[in-house]
């Protein structure tokens, strides 16, 4: 009998019971925000540092200066401190400003050409943004599209600073501020279809257009 048992007890299957995996919980949501903001405040350092680079690379030195954002809001501007009588344009201290007229537009739009660079980066890289846990990109494209729609609200409605970007570039190219606006929206918007509908394929191309457009009027007057 003995033997019988041992031999049945050495058939007996062993089951063991594994715990289901639980799926991946997902970011906390403080982080997720925290992120978020760390993206948008990196987006707007990318814009105003495009502004400085802009500057340096033309051998120009700009300041800060104090502004009110829609006449209430406390806000700061890089100054690059360029006077043009014509095409002859100098500096703070009296240097000419070999670029001229079109070096100063370019300063003016610097920003705006940063942010549409950094934006064909990440929907390039990531058609599929909207469904990526990507909180510190997504909240790049979201200051970026608030600050041009920002601006170009300012331009249409008269509010915008006379020293704010698309004042300057106006004044410096001679074109109307509200048109100048229109180019800077358009990328926003195209950009903001391409987050929600990426399976797009005219608007990356439309919106590269754009882009490409603006940095084009640097060149044209």
């Amino acid at each position: 009998m003995l033997v019988m048992v041992s031999s049945v007890r050495a058939q007996e299957l062993t089951v063991t019971h594994e715990a289901p995996s639980l799926p991946k919980e997902p970011m906390f949501t403080g982080r997720k925000i925290g992120l978020g903001v760390a993206g948008a405040v990196s987006a707007f350092l990318i814009h105003e540092t495009g502004h400085v680079f802009a500057n340096l690379i033309l051998g120009n030195v700009p300041t800060l200066q104090g502004t009110l954002v829609f006449g209430f809001i406390p806000f700061f501007v890089i100054l690059p401190r360029i006077t043009c009588d014509g095409d002859h344009c100098v500096k703070h201290n009296g240097e000419p400003f070999g670029a001229g007229r079109n070096g100063t537009f370019f300063i003016a739009t610097a920003g705006f050409h940063m942010q549409h660079l950094t934006d064909e980066v990440m929907l390039t890289r990531s058609p599929q943004l909207l469904s990526l846990d990507a909180p510190f990109r997504k909240g790049m494209l979201a200051f970026n599209v608030f600050l041009s729609t920002m601006y170009a609200v300012g331009a249409y409605t008269g509010l915008e600073d006379p020293h704010g970007d698309l004042a300057g570039a106006a004044r410096r190219s001679r074109m109307h501020e509200a048109w100048l606006a229109t180019v800077v929206l358009a990328p926003a918007m195209l950009d903001t279809y391409r987050f929600f509908e990426p399976s797009s394929r005219w608007a990356p191309w439309v919106s590269r257009t754009a882009k490409a457009s603006l940095f084009g009027l640097t060149f044209v007057f």
